[in-house]
């Protein structure tokens, strides 16, 4: 399953959740394949903390892709991939390594 964490829709996915609580729940609950983030969530929550949250209960699939359109906001959300072990070469696609 693809899911996308942003609050617009224009990334293909399974699932969409544009707050951090839904997206927690489908991270919990299924088995991910991608997640598509971006920075900017509904409510106080944004894009990173997720990351580091769904880091720490280790339930981040191999890719991750950063859909922010912000060049600061794109580069936070890169950072919190970098310290939790992904890497990319283009600083939109993640891999675990």
């Amino acid at each position: 399953m693809r899911l996308a964490i942003t609050r617009s829709g224009f990334f293909t996915a399974d699932h969409y959740c544009a707050d951090a609580r839904s997206a927690k729940k489908i991270l919990r609950e299924n088995k991910v394949s991608l997640v598509a983030i971006d920075y900017q969530l509904v409510g106080e929550t944004n894009g990173c903390e997720v990351l580091a949250w769904a880091a720490k209960h280790a339930l981040l699939p191999n890719y991750v892709v950063v859909i922010e359109n912000n060049r600061v906001r794109r580069t936070q959300l890169a950072i919190q991939l970098q310290k939790v072990g992904y890497r990319s070469g283009d600083q939109t696609t993640f891999i675990r390594c």
